[in-house]
């Protein structure tokens, strides 16, 4: 499966895991991307990191495909 059904497939919030699985990365990679601010993230709590579908589309420089939105 690629990147695209798995997103495509994917929760409009996912967790970090979530991203790890989409991108077949690691978590240290996953933590760097968010860390340095090439992937954009919400601190829910202290220990819960989470990033909307649409900010991976845009790290991945895909389009948003959010229903509702204009393209």
């Amino acid at each position: 499966m690629n990147r695209n059904s798995n997103l495509e497939n994917a929760r409009d919030v996912l967790s970090v895991r979530d991203v790890q699985q989409i991108l077949r990365i690691g978590r240290n990679a996953t933590y760097e991307l968010i860390s340095s601010g090439r992937l954009a993230s919400v601190r829910v709590t202290r220990r819960r990191i989470v990033v909307t579908r649409r900010a991976l589309e845009a790290f991945l420089g895909l389009p948003s495909n959010t229903p509702g939105e204009q393209r």
